[in-house]
């Protein structure tokens, strides 16, 4: 019964294997754009005609030699960006700590660290000269920029953030001044390094992310950028680059179809949008509309800002499981006020769904306990034979109509309910630097004093004792060891995880302690 254990801890592992697997490579194919006025392949995704949209074009546009550096604010957000350009250089999150107690913020856009930025720019058709701008009129949260550099073109960008949000709006218009049509467009790009501060122990995704209407979310990966630029066409869409807790997206602020695409450059993997050119006769007007969201994948937050957006909070390929958890785990958050709280009454909740099922497995458990000194004994006897051995033993549980793998399935069947869970405590911003008693005072950090993985060992230890002990020598000092490795580990993972675990397994204690009275005696 003992292997049990094993076989449900080897699940367990590929499962896990089986979703990162699945977050990393398992993602729709792609397929290359094609032009709307032919059936050739439309190289204007990823390369406009007459001026191209990759990182050499955008940095000579958007990045010139002497940048002019302004900065922005409100009570959520700082932006630095390039008073030239308008490029988005840099960008602090005023509420979130670096660490727990730290004076220093969050940081999303970087240009000098990690050359991570964002830029909402109009492309015209032909031109080869990016524009140049300067500030015409600046205040604490917005500013509005206008340049003259092309012939017969006036421009103005006015970027703003929007109070009590960790979002901005860019507004790109165009005047001709000229005596005949220009075609333009509106390209928006987030370009960074692939440099990720994920933990080895808790890997989670860094990379470039889109949502559409037709093939809903779809990450592309760095790896991705590297074999293959892309060029998609889409509606209703949104691009990002996501990391733990936080990310950076353009918005959809229409319904038009536009065309995503990706590039890499020098070491900088960009993912961008192009809509179609629209016709600005002479004396006319036009004028594009950007919306970002720089911020935590804080759910209440990003939930009704465009369709899809929650899915940044990548649970993988258990989401249809991991969404309605944390939906319930909201709920009692909303009761208690409290994380650490709530994560162990959704786990009673979870065992209380489970109870018939885990009292299957403890039942067969104690039934195997039992027959346990017959076991000893037959082991003994056939010490030289291990097919008599076999033998006598199916014959014993033929006896005592008991079966050795009845406790198996109902084991199995909880195990993606606990990955599940799993993914809910390590991908929710929510736990981060959320206290919960006394010592604990960041459910997303490891136990400072190692107090919780510690009684985790214990109560793994007590559940051992509870369990029929293996006949096999090799098993035997395998399940002494389990407890001290699994409370090794435990000790790096967050505290909200090893509270959902301990808590679990005080549960279980009880649950087959009682059990076990009734049956062994």
């Amino acid at each position: 019964m003992n292997r049990l254990f094993l076989y449900s801890g080897f699940l367990f592992i590929l499962i896990l294997i089986f979703d990162a697997y699945d977050r990393d490579y398992n993602q729709p194919k792609i397929e290359t754009t094609q032009s709307e006025t032919s059936g050739s392949t439309d190289k204007s995704a990823k390369q406009p005609p007459d001026q191209t949209i990759d990182s050499q074009t955008t940095q000579s546009a958007v990045k010139p030699i002497q940048k002019d550096i302004r900065s922005l604010e409100n009570k959520k957000l700082l932006i630095n960006f390039d008073a030239k350009s308008g490029e988005l250089l840099f960008s602090r999150l005023k509420s979130y700590p670096i660490k727990l107690g730290a004076t220093d913020n969050v940081v999303i856009l970087d240009y000098d660290k990690k050359r991570y930025t964002a830029a909402s720019n109009i492309q015209i058709k032909d031109e080869q000269s990016p524009p140049i701008f300067s500030v015409v009129e600046k205040s604490e949260d917005s500013a509005t920029l206008s340049s003259t550099s092309l012939t017969n073109i006036v421009l103005t960008k006015e970027i703003a953030l929007v109070e009590g949000s960790h979002q901005l709006i860019v507004t790109n218009n165009i005047f001709n001044n000229s005596n005949q049509n220009i075609y333009v467009r509106n390209y928006e790009t987030i370009s960074r390094d692939n440099n990720s501060t994920a933990s080895l122990m808790l890997p989670t995704y860094t990379g470039s992310a889109y949502y559409d209407s037709e093939n809903k979310f779809s990450k592309i990966s760095f790896d991705d950028m590297l074999e293959n630029e892309q060029a998609i066409r889409v509606k209703d869409s949104w691009i990002s680059m996501i990391e733990h807790y936080f990310f950076s997206a353009w918005l959809p602020t229409s319904q038009q179809t536009k065309t995503v695409y990706t590039n890499h450059e020098n070491g900088v993997f960009t993912i961008g949008s192009t809509s179609q050119y629209d016709t600005v006769e002479p004396g006319q007007n036009f004028e594009y509309k950007s919306v970002m969201f720089v911020g935590p994948k804080l759910q209440s937050e990003i939930s009704n800002l465009a369709e899809g957006l929650d899915l940044t909070v990548d649970y993988g390929v258990l989401t249809f499981l991991s969404a309605p958890l944390f939906w319930i785990l909201e709920i009692i958050h909303m009761v208690f006020d409290n994380w650490g709280i709530s994560i162990i009454v959704l786990t009673i909740l979870i065992k209380a769904i489970f109870f018939k099922l885990s009292e299957t497995s403890y039942r067969s458990m104690a039934q195997m306990k039992k027959l346990n000194p017959r076991m000893q004994a037959l082991k003994e006897r056939y010490a030289e034979d291990k097919k008599k051995f076999s033998e006598a033993l199916m014959r014993m549980y033929k006896e005592e109509k008991v079966n050795p793998l009845g406790g198996c399935l109902p084991i199995l069947i909880q195990i993606p309910v606990f990955i599940a869970l799993y993914w809910v405590l390590v991908e929710s911003v929510e736990m981060r630097h959320a206290p919960f008693v006394g010592w604990i005072q960041d459910l997303a950090s490891a136990d400072p004093y190692f107090i919780l993985p510690i009684a985790m060992g214990i109560s793994m230890y007590i559940q051992q004792k509870l369990n029929p002990a293996p006949t096999d020598a090799t098993q035997q000092k395998i399940f002494l060891f389990l407890p001290f490795i699994f409370t090794a580990l435990f000790a790096t993972f967050p505290s909200g995880l090893v509270l959902y675990w301990l808590t679990n397994n005080i549960l279980s204690i009880a649950q087959q302690y009682v059990i076990n009275k009734r049956i062994v005696g």
